[in-house]
């Protein structure tokens, strides 16, 4: 395996890089891409560098390089050979961006390196080539050095106020004096460069849409809910579970109005009033929502809501009407749980649905928003028991689970009702009895107990020594009890599916209702019509 020096680890200022490819020192390998991004993204990059915020290392390879005519963005170079190259490995799209515009935004016809800062606002823009840029507009290439940025400001005197040049200035300074972390390798071996740059640009993980959010909004005071992380902490406090940054992401963006799944959160906020008022807020409609679905909808933890979906739109839904209650709440428990069968029959949820239902809040009354909702779910009034699915990266499983939950289940020592938050922060409250996989339909819900007793031959003996009440409320009768007194596990499984299957079902069909009526009730026809 090829050996690898350890990095030099040093800093480099957009000065360096300037003088570096003039002197035709960095490099281009040919196994890096072409210059791919767009305007847009080399404004941010300026707009990074004099807020002095950090735009990721280089990582450069010190390697001998012959004499060569180099481009770099609209940067032509005639380099001579050199024994002291540095090939550029990661960072290509940075050192080209901030090499390009320095050096030509006034004189390229590529309007990604025609970047101007307006001195009136402290923002960078791009100029087409046939655009004449304002006369606040100054190219960033006249912030390159001292002498270039004073000569600039000579030549337009006559307008130039105090306040304008302090702002070039200052922009200047950032940009010259601006720290890039810069990482040379000496190792004559290019395998090895190869791979780093496979690693670095291969298996990197972005950052999410949640932690982008959590960055641009962090950092609130006092005892309200800062950030992403604390608003998630929230339901925690009540024994729902606490939820991941990306579902509160998507509940707070829900409470805001608009596109769910938007990526852009920089102007999200007018000001750090609005932030802060907007995060208490989330929080009372989150525990709105959780005491919504805990009570009417029955799902005792966020780990069993079949599709994590239903937190959003139920945000929206009580941003815009209120805390459900009466026909609204019947109509939205319906919702979610027939959403929840039409998830599993659709293998998911798209995110053209979610959207319409986050839309469908948006109605005159809850009754009526209720009714959108619920008309955007198709109905499976057909629908059975999926005994097989007990692993939890299935939605089935949690409705699996909440047809248990619906017997009240206890526990096989004290009698008393099973702790299923306690079971759930733990992992799954799903235990299977016989622990054999080569008992026949070991796999099915049919062979698991919602209990923290264990599993296998100590589960088997709670339940055959249990009394009848206890052992009724995990679906197991007399018959099932002496079966599994005598070890035939087999027997006992067969023994109580029919059961569990009924069970279920009946739990889905009564949270359902399939074939209900989803208007308005007749208690409220009934008061209209009077």
């Amino acid at each position: 395996m090829p050996t690898l020096e350890r990095p030099e680890v040093s800093y480099r200022t957009p000065v360096d890089l300037v003088s570096d490819v003039r002197r035709g020192r960095i490099r281009i390998p040919l196994f890096q891409r072409g210059f791919k991004w767009e305007s847009g993204d080399v404004i941010d990059l300026f707009d990074s560098l004099i807020r002095g915020f950090p735009i990721g290392n280089l990582l450069l390879w010190l390697q001998p390089a012959p004499a060569a005519q180099l481009h770099v963005g609209p940067v032509e170079v005639d380099a001579p050979a050199t024994d002291s190259a540095l090939w550029v490995v990661d960072g290509q799209q940075r050192i080209t961006s901030i090499v390009g515009a320095l050096i030509a935004a006034d004189e390229a016809t590529d309007p990604r390196f025609r970047i101007y800062l307006d001195l009136d606002e402290g923002s960078f823009h791009s100029a087409g080539v046939r655009q004449e840029p304002a006369a606040s507009w100054v190219a960033v290439s006249q912030l390159l050095d001292t002498a270039s940025l004073l000569r600039w400001m000579r030549e337009n005197a006559a307008w130039l106020s105090d306040q304008q040049i302090a702002v070039a200035d200052r922009a200047a300074k950032a940009i010259r004096e601006y720290q890039i972390p810069t990482y040379v390798v000496s190792s004559p071996d290019e395998t090895s460069l190869v791979e780093i740059f496979r690693r670095m640009n291969d298996t990197g993980k972005p950052l999410t849409k949640a932690e982008v959010f959590h960055a641009l909004n962090a950092g609130l005071a006092g005892d309200e809910p800062a950030d992403l992380h604390s608003l998630g902490r929230l339901p925690g406090q009540v024994g729902f579970g606490t939820l991941d940054d990306r579902l509160v992401l998507r509940c707070v963006l829900a409470f805001r109005g608009g596109d769910i799944f938007r990526t852009d959160f920089r102007d999200e906020f007018a000001s750090n009033a609005d932030r802060a008022e907007t995060f208490r807020e989330v929080a009372s409609v989150l525990r709105e929502s959780v005491a919504f679905l805990r009570g009417e909808a029955g799902i005792p933890h966020i780990r069993l809501l079949p599709y994590s979906h239903v937190l959003p739109v139920l945000v929206r839904f009580i941003r815009v009407q209120g805390a459900p209650s009466g026909r609204a709440a019947v109509l939205l428990r319906r919702w979610v749980w027939r959403g929840a069968i039409a998830g599993t029959r659709a293998r998911g949820i798209s995110v053209v649905d979610i959207r319409n239902q986050v839309s469908a809040a948006e109605a005159a009354e809850p009754v009526a928003a209720a009714q959108r909702l619920l008309g955007q779910v198709p109905s499976f009034p057909d629908v059975g028991a999926e005994l097989d699915k007990v692993h939890f990266n299935h939605a089935m499983t949690k409705i699996n689970v909440l047809g248990l939950l619906s017997a009240g289940p206890r526990d096989l020592k004290t009698g008393q009702p099973v702790e299923v938050v306690r079971l759930l922060e733990g992992g799954s409250p799903l235990r299977p009895i016989a622990n054999d996989t080569r008992v026949r339909r070991s796999n099915s819900l049919a062979n698991r107990a919602v209990t923290d007793l264990g599993s296998g031959r100590t589960l088997q003996y709670a339940l055959a020594a249990a009394g009848p009440d206890v052992a009724a409320s995990h679906v197991v009768d007399a018959e099932a009890q002496f079966l599994l007194a005598t070890g035939r596990l087999e027997d006992f499984i067969a023994r109580r599916e029919p059961a569990v299957g009924a069970l279920v079902k009946g739990h889905i069909d009564r949270m359902a209702e399939w074939g209900a009526r989803d208007g308005r009730s007749v208690a409220d026809i009934i008061r209209s019509v009077a």
